[in-house]
């Protein structure tokens, strides 16, 4: 029986060195199944190839690809990328990390990248414009963790990659940053949130960079820094709907000193989520703000007024 095994998993290695790979996955697939004993490390490796090709590669029906990923870690282990060129392990978790990515499911993505080991991953690689597998590593990871409100976590991984990786790929290390600074600031850290956050807004000019910069100043009691960054989120480019936190915190900004251009931003704030359905802040409900006659172009052209004008 093992000897005509042996000569069933040969002609399967002609077979996938032939590009036959359906034919090769069929032999391969049948002994696997009862005998799992006789297969070699290249028998499985080239068996996990062909699940790859066959049912990974380009796979829309989730089912099939989660099942034919976990049956390859469970066949082969993760390979060391700095002394392999290519990995069927790595390869088949990344496509499913893609795959999640591109439904947002952070969460499910954990359980993924918890089956990845970074040290194994390699840094170089020849197309320096793109991240490598271990920057890539490291940005899903702490997404994930940022996605799913695990701010602790988020914070972890981010310092691990900027300890750990020499370069990054379309400021790879500056968005790392931001993650940090937003969950420090997420679990009331305000003034460590402003050592990575004040970085990020030197080389990303966004609104919600700003907006975050001066929720910190806020935190901390310094509401004139708190103003001059809100004016800088109001100026930004952005559609106005987008930025309706923003109005809701300069509102509590404003409304101890400057309570008239603070209803304003309220006003604003609550329009655009009568507008959406949204649920309301508790405190701009208890204003009591007449809603007939709120418009939204024109308070935003006044609230755009009054920042150019500080």
């Amino acid at each position: 029986m093992t000897k005509q095994i042996r000569k069933d998993l040969n002609s399967a290695t002609r077979l996938y060195k032939a590009g036959k790979r359906q034919e090769a996955f069929e032999i391969y697939d049948r002994h696997f199944s009862e005998s799992p004993d006789e297969f070699k490390h290249w028998d499985k490796v080239r068996y996990c190839w062909c699940m790859y090709y066959l049912f990974i590669k380009d796979q829309t029906d989730e089912t099939e690809l989660f099942d034919y990923t976990e049956r390859v870690c469970d066949i082969v282990p993760q390979d060391d990328l700095r002394k392999s060129p290519v990995c069927v392990y790595t390869q088949c978790v990344f496509k499913v990390i893609m795959f999640l990515k591109g439904r947002e499911d952070w969460e499910y993505m954990l359980y993924w990248l918890d089956k990845l080991n970074p040290e194994l991953l390699v840094e170089d690689q020849r197309d320096s414009k793109f991240p490598s597998k271990k920057e890539d590593y490291y940005r899903y990871l702490s997404t994930a963790y940022f996605k799913c409100g695990d701010w602790q976590d988020c914070i972890n991984a981010s310092r691990e990659a900027l300890d750990t990786l020499e370069s990054y790929a379309f400021n790879g290390d500056i968005w790392h940053m931001w993650r940090m600074g937003k969950s420090l600031n997420q679990l009331d850290q305000p003034e460590e949130a402003l050592n990575y956050l004040n970085k990020v807004a030197e080389a990303e000019d966004q609104w919600y960079v700003f907006k975050e910069i001066a929720d910190c100043h806020h935190k901390i009691g310094d509401d004139e820094k708190a103003r001059e960054f809100a004016s800088k989120a109001v100026l930004a480019d952005e559609d106005v709907k987008v930025k309706v936190n923003l109005y809701y915190l300069i509102y509590q900004i404003l409304k101890e000193n400057y309570e008239s251009m603070a209803i304003r931003h309220a006003e604003l704030y609550l329009a655009i989520k009568l507008e959406s359905g949204a649920n309301i802040a508790e405190d701009i409900e208890d204003l009591n703000i007449d809603e007939t006659d709120l418009d939204i172009n024109e308070l935003e052209s006044e609230i755009r007024e009054y920042w150019s004008s500080y």
